[in-house]
């Protein structure tokens, strides 16, 4: 065999290793690239079910809390809907009323008040911040009112009125004078009329906020 022809042959023989080998790597590469997207897709499948999964307990607790919420504003509207109306009468009524209608006025303002005051307390962590905070800024003046009425009620409890129409005085003078002169100083400050006020401002606060959820 010439020289040339063993040197053909070698070099055939060289080059079809040559593209065995690479063929291989080839393969292998691509078998590597697959491994790696299968193995992609699955983490990313799994973090995306994850996220999924937690975005529903989210919307969930979301959802929850929006209806304690509006249950909790439905209730307190009612609420300071009679509490604006009984604090309209009791103004009305108090200085023409007898001492007998006048306790029973004044205690079921105490009532209702106590029970507006009783409310906001337990539910203030569910309600939205801006009424919240508006129930904060009045609560002063609220519990001024609720000294004033209650200072009405013990005062008129110390008069009876008769059959023939007559009005006694039958407490002691020194109680007498001291509520009397609490009555005074409070009807000077204009408290129901301030309830009243206040009232309506957090009621339109509350149909504010329905109105953005229709």
């Amino acid at each position: 065999m010439k020289i040339e022809e063993l040197i053909e042959d070698a070099l055939n023989k060289y080059f079809t290793d040559y593209k065995d080998y690479h063929l291989i790597i080839l393969i292998a590469f691509l078998v590597i690239i697959a491994i790696i997207q299968i193995a992609q897709g699955l983490w990313v499948n799994q973090r995306i079910n994850k996220f999924k999964s937690a975005l529903k307990k989210s919307e969930i607790k979301f959802s929850k809390f929006s209806e304690m919420q509006i249950e909790a504003l439905n209730e307190i509207f009612e609420m300071l809907t009679d509490f604006r109306q009984i604090s309209l009468l009791t103004d009305k009524k108090l200085n023409t009323s007898s001492p007998e209608l006048t306790k029973k006025i004044t205690e079921k303002w105490l009532v209702t008040y106590n029970y507006v005051y009783s409310t906001f307390s337990k539910k203030r962590h569910i309600l939205p911040k801006d009424i919240k905070q508006k129930f904060a800024s009045i609560l002063t003046e609220l519990e001024k009112a609720g000294k004033y009425v209650k200072s009405e009620k013990d005062l008129s409890a110390m008069f009876n009125t008769w059959s023939n129409g007559e009005v006694d005085f039958m407490g002691d003078e020194e109680e007498r004078y001291k509520l009397e002169m609490d009555v005074k100083t409070y009807k000077e400050d204009g408290l129901l009329k301030g309830t009243v006020k206040n009232i309506n401002e957090i009621r339109k606060q509350i149909e504010k906020y329905f109105e953005t959820i229709k």
